[in-house]
């Protein structure tokens, strides 16, 4: 099939570099031995970005899309107005990965490498983090949230201390990476924002989930129940000038994750993410995750201290009126050559781009041999000898004469409809008579109508200096029938 031309993930472009990448991620793991988290000491820094695809015709543009980009999800978001809705950032493309329960750690790795989480480096990261290391501040963090969410608050929930022990080891347990029977036939069990929140301050590097408010019915399109996850995740344990401030960029739709990547030199956009919605008229901003009361209070002064946050002027809500909105700006390409993976997909695609197009031309030119067209221009220059049919305006052409070719054409379809009689008994055909294609009678060549005629003199005549050519799939006749009113004398 055609989409299968190309490898369906960036690191089946070059299996060398994605094992290169796979030894280097957890190589560059630190493990304190003081309780304090664990964490990437530089491979978090990196940024992929996709290749443009505008140079490529419709057709190829189409598989290679079909190959890498999550079409649903991205149109998903893209038409609930959470994605690409500012014209003035730049586009996010929504790329595949794999729904086995470890989505979230695949977008991430993806998002910064290009290969998803096969070898489980960053889950058993997060596993060993909630295990090995002082989790109380996550704890605290996580029983703070879960009091101000609609489940506590409109059903009146109380925890008590046991109950909240048991809802964390469950949070715990989740992670683990040997889990033989996961929920919803996974083989991972899916993971929640407070996970985020721990990879997030793993990585040193905020993260910023675009997602609908509400989980809806793939069907009806009905609410179910409202999601929690969008949003943005700051790595809070960490001081903002030991952390790297260029975020990573999820997309959430239908229970699963995936990146959401810019493209290489795009254009003029400015390479941002918008850090509001566009709601009912009016703009509002993106939750941030996990804060304490405190630093609620002060959740301006942090964003601009653990993101790069610009102001964007975008076209309001009345015609001719202007906003400034909060965005945070985006990382460009970075990957060493030695691991980037985007550039051998681009070398494969450009290779079986051009295999394609010659593919192409040949099966045409077979299929031109098999079904000739009609003869081109140069076979139908015109001869200074006026058509034989009568009141016809038109010259002979050098293979329809002595007719034109117009005239031809309108023969050959009456024979053709003649043909059918033959089988008939019928009058006897003089030579050069064609038979009627109604009645059996018999007729000379049929002749232009004096009003047809003086109609196409004019066509003829209207430039004298150019000559008028019929072309076999555009005949003057009839645009001159059309375009011309009916002259009479």
């Amino acid at each position: 099939m055609a989409e299968q031309l190309l490898p369906q993930a960036l690191y089946l472009s070059n299996m060398r570099k994605a094992v290169k990448i796979r030894e280097r991620t957890p190589e560059d793991i630190f493990k304190p031995t003081n309780g304090i988290i664990h964490h990437f000491k530089s491979m978090h820094r990196y940024t992929l970005e996709m290749f443009r695809t505008c140079q490529f015709c419709p057709q190829f543009r189409e598989i290679i899309h079909k190959a890498l980009i999550d079409r649903s999800i991205q149109a998903s978001l893209e038409s609930q107005k959470k994605l690409n809705w500012c014209r003035e950032v730049r586009k996010l493309v929504a790329l595949k990965t794999n729904g086995d329960g470890n989505c979230l750690m695949h977008a991430a790795s993806q998002y910064m490498w290009g290969v998803q989480d096969t070898d489980l480096v960053l889950r058993k990261a997060l596993f060993s983090t909630l295990k090995e290391t002082d989790t109380r501040n996550f704890k605290f963090r996580w029983q703070l949230e879960s009091l101000k969410s609609q489940e506590f608050v409109e059903t009146g929930l109380c925890y008590d201390t046991r109950n909240w022990t048991d809802e964390w080891d469950s949070l715990v347990k989740m992670a683990s990476t040997e889990t033989p029977v996961a929920r919803g036939g996974l083989q991972y069990n899916s993971l929640e924002e407070i996970h985020i929140f721990v990879l997030c301050n793993i990585l040193r590097r905020p993260i910023i989930v675009i997602s609908d408010k509400m989980l809806r019915s793939l069907e009806s399109g009905s609410n179910f129940a409202p999601l929690k996850v969008g949003g943005i995740y700051l790595p809070l344990h960490w001081p903002a000038q030991e952390c790297y401030r260029y975020p990573i960029i999820l997309g959430y739709d239908s229970q699963h994750f995936v990146p959401l990547v810019t493209l290489k030199d795009s254009g003029p956009e400015i390479r941002a993410v918008p850090l509001v919605n566009r709601e009912r008229g009016r703009f509002e901003d993106l939750k941030v995750h996990f804060l304490t009361d405190p630093e609620n209070e002060m959740k301006e002064k942090l964003l601009k201290e653990y993101l790069m946050v610009i102001e964007i002027p975008v076209q309001g809500w009345d015609h001719g009126t202007t906003h400034l909105i909060n965005a945070a700006k985006l990382d460009e390409a970075n990957l060493p050559k030695e691991i980037n993976l985007v550039d051998d997909y681009f070398e494969l695609v450009q290779h079986e781009y051009k295999k394609w197009q010659e593919n192409n031309e040949q099966e045409r030119r077979e299929m031109h041999a098999q079904n000739p067209l009609e003869p081109s221009v140069p076979q139908l220059s015109l001869m200074d000898v006026k058509c034989e049919t009568p009141n016809c305006p038109f010259f002979m052409s050098v293979n329809t004469q002595p007719l034109c070719h117009e005239c031809s054409e309108r023969r050959q379809k009456n024979q053709s409809k003649s043909s059918r009689l033959h089988s008939k008994p019928g009058p006897e055909v003089l030579p050069g008579i064609v038979l009627g294609p109604s009645r059996g009678e018999a007729y000379e060549p049929m002749g232009w109508s004096p009003e047809e005629s003086y109609d196409l003199k004019i066509l003829a005549t209207y430039n004298s200096t150019q000559p008028l050519l019929v072309l076999p799939d555009m005949f003057a006749t009839w645009s001159a029938i059309s375009l011309f009113p009916q002259h009479k004398s």
